[in-house]
């Protein structure tokens, strides 16, 4: 890990998969060649050298760019916006490109994308992580007539374009781009870093229920679009394990806030018993909380598993 800190040095747990770093590095094959777009001071890319890959870096930050050169084969000084990826890597390839947190602060993220995409191998492909524009905090923010800068986060005040879900999914197709991979880092209400005063409670019950209000980052796998990583995903263990536990802990959340089974389907009753449909229901709510226990525990399992692995990579 990096010694000195930076403006966006991250702590990275990685026990914690709903950290977007994390999901990040479980997209890396081990013993891949990496292209860390942004790479700070290269926290990220210094987990990636335990994995046993060889990690390049664009930085425009010459401080932090001096910090990661200690981790990294190279690092770059330069504006993502007017890089040339060819002239600057000529020959090289890659066959990740990460791409974290970095998007929202360029001028023109299509169009570096588009570039991006000529310094990858032919079976390479990207991550990227965004964050969300229309999580919770935000909206109520808006709703109270605030919108307020912050330091880092969803508001950081060097964002210069914002996203949401349709947001990103036309960002990668204006830039050649397609996607085969997404999953979310998930964050209830008054647990980031924007504050909203006296917010509505039902307004915040109801979007406890929805999850682009619960998305606080997307992290995506992409890849140019005719690439044969769009036909044939690569298949991650860690990733895998990630988005299950991901799509569990959601189960959970929605059967915790009351969230029952759909009412089965009545071929050709005309009436619905009630009371006995209840009764199924909570049965079958029952039965699906404990078969949501033993897979969480299954899935957790797995993840300390991969955790030791990937601590234990030379």
């Amino acid at each position: 890990m990096s010694s000195q800190a930076t403006r966006y040095t991250a702590t990275l747990d990685l026990r914690n998969i709903n950290d977007s770093h994390v999901l990040a590095l479980g997209r890396v094959p081990a013993g891949s060649r990496v292209l860390d777009l942004g790479a700070a001071d290269g926290t990220v890319a210094a987990v990636l050298r335990q994995m046993g890959c060889r990690v390049w870096g664009v930085e425009i930050d010459p401080a932090a760019a001096a910090v990661a050169r200690t981790v990294c084969e190279e690092v770059v000084v330069e504006d993502l916006n007017q890089l040339d990826f060819g002239a600057c890597f000529q020959e090289r390839r890659f066959d990740v490109v990460l791409m974290l947190d970095v998007l929202e602060h360029l001028n023109d993220p299509a169009a570096v994308l588009a570039r991006v995409g000529t310094v990858l191998t032919d079976r390479g492909w990207g991550v990227i992580s965004v964050p969300n524009v229309t999580h919770a905090s935000v909206r109520l923010g808006l709703l109270g007539g605030n919108f307020t800068y912050t330091d880092v986060g969803l508001l950081d005040r060097t964002h210069v374009r914002f996203f949401d879900r349709a947001g990103v999914e036309g960002l990668l197709r204006d830039s050649g781009w397609g996607m085969f991979d997404m999953v979310r880092v998930l964050a209830p209400f008054g647990t980031t870093e924007i504050r909203v005063e006296d917010p509505d409670p039902a307004l915040v019950r109801q979007l406890d229920s929805d999850l682009e209000a619960l998305t606080y980052q997307f992290v995506l796998g992409v890849a140019p679009l005719g690439s044969i990583v769009l036909e044939q995903p690569p298949v991650l263990p860690a990733a895998v394990a990630q988005a299950a536990y991901l799509e569990l802990r959601e189960e959970v959340r929605r059967l915790r806030a009351g969230v029952l089974p759909a009412l089965p389907e009545q071929a050709g009753a005309q009436q619905v018993d009630l009371i006995g449909h209840l009764v199924a229901m909570r049965q079958a709510s029952r039965d699906r909380r404990t078969h949501i226990r033993e897979l969480l525990a299954t899935v957790e399992a797995e993840m300390e598993r991969l955790q030791a692995t990937l601590v234990e990579l030379p």
